[in-house]
């Protein structure tokens, strides 16, 4: 029996791309994790939306790259071609043919979902922080509460324009200096977007192994981007200080529908490794100069987009 349905889009798209991309992303961990957090960002975001760019490309029948990828053809060209016969010969059963039209649309359906859970999440931070009524002072909005919201919330929420929400308790703590570093740092390079976008593609691709630890990679690399721009501007002491504080805030019961996943990052975000931020501060930053890291970038930038159009 032939295998050349395997090169079908809707294979491609669904099975070999994001295994190929996430697979990429654990190949070249042991080397990443040299980077500074900044580069360990970028590769990371990048490879988790790869699958997603792939979709993205268009089917030109007519280009001359079309001789040289016979097998690339957009997910609704497979969805709308069935694989009941390649070569004239009969490889599937009906029956089998059928179930592979039915999950040809299971990425799209999947994607949907995610981006429009990731949506609610939003929308449902947006809400619970207007409802803590924060007000603005500079480019932080303080709230003033009662309650552990009102004494340790220190968290960046917002994809598009995110805002900087401190408790007042946190404002006038010895740390704020620290946290207010770490928090612009987040708004700045827009991290919460990149995680969301992160997010919910790697959620749309659910039945592929080792996504999360992706997931996992770009949130710590965000917070850890986020504690050295606090360190080059406080020092590390103030860093750490700043640290034990939020871990000691929260060892009680918290609301975390605050820094919902996704759509916002947090000082101490739930489920972050301690452990590694604490061994990055008390390590020596690591620093790579402009056009190394700009090397880095344009090497993964190479990456995607080699995955994205081949796959």
């Amino acid at each position: 029996m032939s295998m050349s349905w395997l090169g079908y889009p809707q294979v491609m798209l669904a099975w070999w791309c994001p295994l190929v991309a996430v697979g990429t992303w654990h190949l070249l961990s042991r080397v990443s994790v040299r980077l500074p957090a900044r580069e360990r960002f970028v590769l990371a975001v990048a490879l988790a939306v790869t699958p997603l760019l792939a979709m993205a490309v268009p089917y030109l029948p007519h280009s001359p790259l079309r001789d040289a990828l016979p097998w690339r053809a957009p997910m609704a060209w497979g969805i709308s071609n069935g694989i009941t016969d390649i070569d004239g010969r009969h490889v599937l059963s009906a029956l089998a043919a059928q179930l592979m039209l039915a999950a040809s649309a299971v990425p799209l359906a999947s994607m949907a979902v995610s981006f429009v859970a990731g949506a609610i999440q939003v929308a449902r931070t947006g809400r619970t922080v207007s409802l803590l009524a924060p007000q603005q002072c500079g480019d932080i909005w303080i709230v003033h509460g009662e309650g552990q919201a009102g004494q340790s919330l220190a968290s960046t929420v917002g994809l598009v324009r995110p805002r900087i929400i401190l408790s007042s308790g946190v404002a006038a703590s010895p740390e704020a200096s620290a946290i207010i570093e770490h928090e612009r740092a987040h708004a700045q390079a827009r991290h919460p977007l990149w995680i969301f976008l992160a997010t919910c593609a790697l959620r749309s691709w659910w039945w592929i192994p080792g996504r999360k630890a992706v997931l996992a990679e770009v949130r710590l690399t965000a917070e850890l981007w986020a504690d050295q721009s606090a360190r080059e501007a406080d020092g590390a002491a103030a860093v750490a200080k700043a640290l034990c504080a939020q871990i000691e805030a929260k060892a009680q019961p918290v609301r975390h529908d605050i820094v919902a996943p996704g759509a916002g990052t947090g000082f101490l975000d739930p489920g972050i490794e301690l452990t590694h931020r604490a061994r990055a501060l008390a390590a020596p930053p690591r620093v790579m100069p402009a056009w190394q890291a700009w090397s880095v970038r344009a090497a993964t930038a190479a990456v995607v987009g080699v995955l994205a159009v081949l796959l």
